[in-house]
């Protein structure tokens, strides 16, 4: 497939995918697109690994009720892109490492898409008005075709910068540079990708109720820290005791009603 093709069919993927999520099928998700890049580069595990840490950047990062924020959407599917180049480009780079470039790649694009997304949502104030002054003639034929070419900013704030990014994502190594060579930028980035990932998790485990499933924690924490399951193992074993818990409960619920 030529890089233009794929250049094109990613950005209008991630447009078409952000309009769909406007419309309130909600699929905007790092790991999601950080798993559809890993499939279109040909490593799934990897793009899982970079969908994952950047889901919890996001995590970090996510202000509850705010509308723009950094997009790690589009920056999980750039990491994973410059992960998988560092590890074809270098036969003596790890894995860790690789993601490691990756995700100083997918924080900085991340950042840059906050301005990318008010721009978008700046502009649909123009097709709002044309909408508000169809409803005050009662022209809802009118109405609903303003309505409909509202998302074509939504559409295209994702569609440009990620067909633009991915033509020159063979250029990566110029963002790199440019970023080592900023001390406080590249110290202020390290930071951020040490202290996201653990806000993040904390964040994340403020909504489950640890008291009650702590035993779930400890084994997966197990799982992961001293036996080093991958990130699809876990996910694998979180199914499995998932799906005992609620065969569990359906059992006692049965035993309830047969008594």
């Amino acid at each position: 497939m030529s890089p233009v093709l794929l250049a094109f069919l990613l950005a209008a993927f991630t447009g078409a995918l952000f309009v769909v999520v406007g419309l309130g099928v909600n699929m905007w998700a790092p790991l999601l697109l950080g798993l559809v890049a890993g499939i279109v580069v040909g490593d799934i595990n990897l793009g899982l690994r970079v969908g994952a840490t950047c889901a919890l950047l996001g995590l970090g990062f996510y202000t509850y009720g705010g509308a723009t924020m950094p997009d790690y959407n589009i920056g999980a599917i750039f990491g994973v892109f410059v992960a998988k180049q560092v590890l074809g480009s270098s036969a003596t780079a790890s894995i860790d490492e690789a993601i490691s470039q990756g995700l100083i790649v997918a924080t900085a694009i991340a950042l840059l898409m906050s301005l990318f997304d008010i721009l978008g949502r700046a502009s649909t104030t123009v097709f709002q008005h044309g909408g508000d002054r169809a409803l005050a003639k009662r022209n809802l034929g009118s109405f609903q075709r303003w309505h409909m070419a509202g998302t074509i900013p939504w559409f295209l704030g994702r569609f440009i910068p990620v067909f633009i990014g991915m033509l020159f994502i063979n250029r990566y190594q110029v963002v790199s540079d440019f970023i080592s060579r900023l001390d406080w930028l590249q110290r202020g980035l390290g930071v951020v990708g040490s202290a996201l990932p653990a806000v993040g998790f904390a964040l994340l485990l403020s909504f489950m109720e640890i008291g009650t499933y702590w035993p779930y924690m400890l084994v997966g924490y197990v799982l992961f820290a001293y036996m080093g399951v991958p990130t699809i193992g876990l996910a694998i074993v979180g199914l499995a005791a998932a799906g005992i818990y609620m065969k569990g409960k359906k059992d006692q619920a049965l035993a309830k009603g047969g008594n």
